[in-house]
């Protein structure tokens, strides 16, 4: 084949280069679309062979940041979520020395079992309760600073 047979090589565009960017531009285009939570695994069944599979999607977490003056009697300040919670933290924001205690599923009294001294900060982001949470603290004017994240169940 000779060297006339070819149409001749041109560019696509003549622009140059840095007037023609071929870059996508930052945030917000340059995220993933988000997946809707789903439930998938595989496993085989020994007697007939059939393959299940079940597959667990990444959720992404869109925290809800609050705070609460805590007081000494006990107070419900989260309800157990409509659908589920993939993140949960609680940190003592006290600027005194009020020990706060976090109850789940019933009152908070000082002998519950989590304790958060003044700046003492506790996240649960693998296993997450999905209890309502009750706070007290020892003294009048704690400062209770939370976060939490749920998805549709």
């Amino acid at each position: 084949m000779a060297a006339d047979d070819f149409p001749p090589v041109r560019y696509v565009s003549d622009l140059l280069p840095w007037e023609s960017p071929t870059f996508i531009p930052g945030s917000p285009h340059n995220l993933p679309s988000r997946p809707e939570p789903g439930l998938q695994t595989t496993s085989r069944n020994t007697v007939s062979g059939d393959t299940l599979s079940i597959r667990e999607v990444y959720r992404y977490a869109s925290v809800t940041s609050l705070s609460q003056v805590i007081g000494t009697t006990s107070i419900k300040f989260l309800d157990q979520p409509i659908g589920k919670r993939n993140f949960l933290g609680f940190r003592n924001a006290s600027t005194s020395n009020q020990i706060i205690y976090i109850d789940f599923s019933s009152q908070a009294s000082i002998s519950s079992w989590l304790q958060l001294t003044p700046g003492t900060t506790i996240l649960f982001d693998t296993v997450v309760p999905q209890d309502d949470l009750y706070a007290i603290a020892d003294a009048a004017g704690g400062q209770l600073a939370y976060a939490y994240s749920t998805f549709g169940g």
